[in-house]
Order: structure tokens, then C-alpha cells, then sequence
């Protein structure tokens, strides 16, 4: 793997929920539902993420997202490529905060290999998990006390799908079922809602604020 292409999947790996999310909630979705202490036992695996190859688990309390990543790169690129460096024996990646062991195949052209896990959720008092309808609903907590909800839905061969928030196409629709303010700033346009179980459940089955984000192929059902 080039240097530029390993900056690309790193962002990939790390930015499933960096995004700033269009729709936030004013608490942790459904309303009524209570908090689950764990993932679903059908839930729990082991999957593979078609969107970049990385391997997910999800145990009891967490979903880990990892991957063992191998590069080789010209030193002339290293210098060209921001947020890397090296520095004697090590390749300096800001991304990771770490640094990363090469090896020099001449004067030109160093490799290296790392591994990298990121813990995408994890059932705490700013990270809360319900179950509903079938669905594992993930809220986590915003600097700004609103919430951001994803879903995690599984389907009959036990592979899931990550849907996460998108921009309705039609906000009146939206306005429809539920009250919205605008609380959008200069950078982002974002609606608040704050929906009853009932207006969830509209929202849930029409995917009027809800996209595929990523999708889970099941390797090993067991952790």
C-alpha cells in the first residue's frame, strides 16, 4: 500500500462516527425504550466491513473496529505527504499518535506494517444502547448534550447494516411527523428533533433521516 492510500483508509477506518451528524435528537432514541446493558446475543461476532476490509467485532458492551495495515513508500513521498514523518527507525503518523517501525529496502524506499483498533462504541453514560423492534439503536452524547442516533439492523443471514443520519430530502415531510428546529451553524446545516416512540418508529421504517452507512458481512458468530 502507497502512503497516500494508506492516509485515505486511515480516515476511513477512523471516521465512521466523526462525521458531525445532520440530525441530532434531544435524548437517547426511543424515548420510553429502557437501556440495554449489553449487545443482543445474535449481535455478537465477528463481521467483515465491505467498505474497507477492516474486521468488526462487537462483544457484550463494545463494537471494535480493527485491521493490520501493510505499506511501502518512497522518502520523497513521506516528505510530501502532511501529518507523517520520520524520524530514525520510525514512521510518525499524527492520525495514530504513535510511532510505526520501518525498514529501509535501499536509500529510496522504507516499509512497514501496524495494527490499528478503534472502539466505535462503547455502552457507558454517553454512549446508551436500546433494542427495538429488532433493531440495536446506538445514541452517543454530543459536547452540546444533544444525541446522535445510529442503527444497526441485522438481517436473516446475520449480516448487518449501519444506518446513520442524513439531511431529509424533504423537510416538510420531516416536519410532518415530528417538531424540527433549526440549529444549523456556518459549517453545518443540522435539525433538532426530539419524537415520541411513535414518531421514531415513522422515522425508523420510512428512512426518511436514515442512510446506509456502512455493511457487516458475518465471519464467526462467536467472539
Amino acid at each position: 500500500m502507497k502512503i497516500h492510500d494508506l492516509l485515505a483508509l486511515l480516515l476511513l477506518l477512523l471516521g465512521v462516527f466523526s462525521c458531525e451528524p445532520p440530525v441530532v435528537f434531544t435524548e437517547a432514541q426511543p424515548d420510553v425504550v429502557p437501556s440495554s446493558t449489553h449487545f443482543q446475543k445474535t449481535y455478537q461476532g465477528i463481521y467483515l466491513c465491505t467498505g474497507d476490509s477492516a474486521t468488526v467485532r462487537i462483544g457484550e458492551k463494545t463494537i471494535i473496529k480493527e485491521r493490520h495495515i501493510q505499506f511501502e513508500s518512497t522518502l520523497d513521498e513521506i516528505k510530501e505527504t502532511k501529518g507523517i514523518y520520520i524520524d530514525g527507525e520510525y514512521l510518525y503518523i499524527e492520525e495514530l499518535d504513535l510511532p510505526v517501525p520501518i525498514e529501509y529496502l535501499d536509500g529510496e524506499i522504507v516499509t512497514g506494517s501496524f495494527f490499528i483498533a478503534d472502539t466505535l462504541f462503547q455502552i457507558g453514560p454517553e454512549q446508551v444502547l436500546k433494542y427495538y423492534k429488532g433493531h440495536q439503536v446506538l445514541n452517543r452524547k454530543l459536547e452540546n448534550k444533544h444525541w446522535e442516533t445510529s442503527i444497526l439492523s441485522k438481517d436473516k443471514e446475520g449480516n448487518l447494516t449501519l444506518w446513520t443520519t442524513q439531511l431529509p430530502e424533504d423537510l416538510e415531510q420531516l416536519k410532518a411527523i415530528t417538531p424540527v428546529e433549526d440549529v444549523s451553524t456556518p459549517e453545518h446545516t443540522r435539525y433538532l428533533i426530539s419524537p415520541n416512540i411513535a414518531e421514531f418508529r415513522k422515522l425508523l421504517d420510512s428512512k426518511l433521516i436514515f442512510e446506509v452507512c456502512d455493511y457487516f458481512e458475518r465471519m464467526d458468530p462467536s467472539i
